[in-house]
This record gives C-alpha cells, sequence and structure tokens, in this order.
C-alpha cells in the first residue's frame, strides 16, 4: 500500500535535469515500479510482451480457466501463498496428465498460466488462466498439431477436483493450512467432503487461431493491479463509483464502494512479496529446452509480430530556454529485497514455474475483461 501511494513522490527518489544553460532544474520523483500499481505496469507490460514473442509458438492456443471453489475463500485469506502453489499446481497436472493420456492426444503441450485473483467488481474470485497450445510433442519427439477439440469438459472437471482436494487434504494432515478462527477440524472436513458432490467450473474458451491473439490476451493479466484509472469515474468523501462489464449480459455497469471497501478489495489482490503469478509448464518449461527448440522448429515464433511503439525514453525540456535538459544526478531511498516464495514454498510438492511480467501500450483499451 505504501508503495502505491508514494508512487511518483519525493520518497521514491528523485532524478535531476538541468539544461546546459544551467537554468533552473527539473526534479522528476520516481515511480514506484510495484507490480500492482497500474501506472508503472505500462512500460513493463510492453517489454514483457516483446520478450514472449521469442519464446511462443507462432500456432493456434487454447484457453482454459480453473477456478478455486467459493467454499475455500476463507482458507485462501489466512493461506493466500500456500494456495497460489495448490492451484498452479493443481490446474499443471491436470492438462499435462489428461493430454498426455493416449485418448486425449499424448502429446505434451507447452502451457503458459498466470493466476488472478479478482473478479469485475473486485470481489475475491482466484482462479489460473492458461494458454495451452493446440498441439504437442508426441512419443516420437515429434510435432502433432490438435484439431478444434482439447479435452472433454467433464473429464477435466472431475480431474482437477481430485487433484485440488488431494494437495488441500494434504497441506490440512501435514498441518501446513491454517484454519480461519471461525473454523473447526470438523467443519474444514465437511467443507471438504461437501465439495465432492458439486460440479467444478473449469472453462475451455474458443481457442486463438494466431499467436497475436495470445499476446493481446496475456498482456492484460500480467501486471498493474486490478483496477484501470478509466474505470474510476466520480470520487469523493462519501465513496468512489468505477465502472465494470457484467459478464452475464455483457453491459458495462457502475458500483459505488465506501472509501475503505475500495481500499480492502484492492488489497485483496496485491500478491505476497516473491509469489510468482506467471509460470510456464510443459515444453515452454525454463527446463525443457530441448523439446521447446524441436517444437521451435517445426513451428516458428511470434518474433514477426509487429513491435510496441517504443515510449521508454521521455526528453525534458528547460521551461526557461526550452533547450534538452540532461540527467545530472538521482537520489534513491535504500530498500531491502525481497525474497521468492518458489525458493521457500511451504508445498511439499509445490507448483514449479517462473516469473515474467509485463505487456503492450497498444492493449490499454482491453481493461474491463476480468472473467
Amino acid at each position: 500500500m505504501d508503495a502505491l501511494v508514494n508512487c511518483r513522490t519525493a520518497s521514491m527518489g528523485t532524478s535531476y535535469y538541468a539544461c546546459a544553460d544551467q537554468h533552473p532544474g527539473i526534479e522528476v520523483h520516481h515511480s514506484c515500479r510495484n507490480r500492482a500499481c497500474y501506472l508503472c505496469a505500462q512500460q513493463k507490460r510492453m517489454e514483457w510482451v516483446e520478450k514472449q514473442k521469442q519464446r511462443l509458438l507462432d500456432v493456434p492456443h487454447f484457453h482454459v480457466i480453473f477456478t478455486l471453489p467459493h467454499e475455500y475463500l476463507s482458507l485462501w485469506r489466512y493461506n493466500e501463498s500456500l494456495f497460489a502453489q495448490i492451484i498452479f499446481r493443481a490446474s499443471q497436472t491436470t492438462l499435462l496428465t489428461l493430454l498426455a493420456d493416449d485418448r486425449h492426444g499424448g502429446l505434451k503441450p507447452g502451457v503458459l498460466m498466470a493466476l488472478h485473483t479478482w473478479g469485475r467488481q473486485l470481489n475475491l474470485h482466484p482462479h489460473t488462466h492458461c494458454l495451452v497450445t493446440a498441439g504437442g510433442l508426441d512419443r516420437q519427439g515429434n510435432w502433432r498439431a490438435l484439431n478444434t477439440f482439447l479435452l472433454p469438459g467433464r473429464v477435466i472437471r472431475e480431474v482437477y477436483r481430485g487433484k485440488l482436494q488431494g494437495l488441500v487434504k494434504e497441506a490440512f494432515e501435514s498441518g501446513d493450512l491454517c484454519l480461519p478462527p471461525d473454523m473447526t477440524r470438523d467443519t474444514f472436513w465437511a467443507v471438504y467432503r461437501s465439495l465432492y458432490k458439486k460440479s467444478w467450473s473449469v472453462r475451455i474458451e474458443e481457442r486463438y487461431e494466431h499467436g497475436k491473439g495470445v499476446l493481446l490476451y496475456l498482456a492484460r493479466y500480467c501486471k498493474g493491479g486490478p483496477v484501470n484509472p478509466r474505470q474510476l469515474k466520480r470520487i469523493d468523501a462519501g465513496g468512489i463509483e468505477m465502472s465494470y462489464l457484467d459478464h452475464r449480459d455483457k453491459r458495462v455497469k457502475s458500483q459505488r464502494l465506501r472509501p475503505e471497501e475500495f481500499i480492502r478489495r484492492v488489497l485483496l489482490h496485491v500478491p505476497p512479496q516473491g509469489l510468482h503469478t506467471l509460470r510456464y509448464y510443459g515444453f515452454y518449461a525454463p527446463a525443457a529446452k530441448q523439446d521447446y527448440r524441436r517444437c521451435r522448429n517445426a513451428c516458428g515464433t511470434l518474433a514477426m509480430v509487429r513491435p510496441a511503439e517504443d515510449c521508454s525514453s521521455t526528453v525534458y525540456y528547460c521551461s526557461t530556454c526550452g533547450g534538452v535538459s540532461r540527467l545530472t544526478s538521482r537520489c534513491w531511498p535504500s530498500r531491502g529485497k525481497g525474497n521468492s516464495i518458489n525458493r521457500a514454498s511451504v508445498l511439499r510438492h509445490r507448483a514449479g514455474g517462473s516469473v515474467q511480467r509485463a505487456d503492450e501500450q497498444y492493449l490499454e483499451k482491453s481493461s474491463y475483461d476480468s472473467s
């Protein structure tokens, strides 16, 4: 919260610019660079997308969404890092296990997975967005494409339920899972058993037929927090009015929240320090370089997709003479270095992966899609 509040203020440090004639200089306060800050995310997103063009294959990708049952939301609040590892691992093993089965292709796909925790009204709604290549390596190490069908809906829901329930049970029995104050052991087991009786939410959307669509989608979820400043329509002492897209009827609506409630909802979605919210699996995983090279040679990458306009350089002009002002000095606050949760996971069989976060300037318009 301190980073977001103090962004572009003197507390974040200052860069000083002056012209050749040494007229009164220009002070530019630094940004916070926090991944939950929307304003700081723009340049990082563009840089990230350009980097991903070198990685993603130029093939169709399926879009799969795995949702955490809302019965576990109270547990999520007390075990956010642990549950993030659980939902990543359950989503990963569901996709890789099923697609490796000969009945469903017998392939090793590439998977890029992003953790997303907010709904359209800033409510807590943890889920993973998975981009899965429409094809992969068969057992002979050759590329083989899939048709327009990925996996049966009923099968993927049941397997995901079993995987996630098994990880939750393991964490509880090992003592890693912290129960909320108002939840007893008996209550936990009652909730746990009840979830076997309901149908879980796993959606397989239409696939992207070209690689650029994958990047357009990814950039919305990489960095910047849950609120686009364009959604904020009115702010006063009584509350904050913001717009959102209702996914049920696809209409833009508005809601008004008290300032305390708005801040509470925003902070619900600031990930713990060191938690990697974007990960790679299958032949996209960093450890699968040999498999990835085979796929890249067969399909190519998105390196030829038109790059975004470079807006990384800013020129400052002297207000007195109009000459170009050059950087003369900088001052920085002292800050400690954080640790990666991936390196000290509380989950015994943690979900591996790496993080790369950012997007592209021309994607700013797609800010209401928070499915």
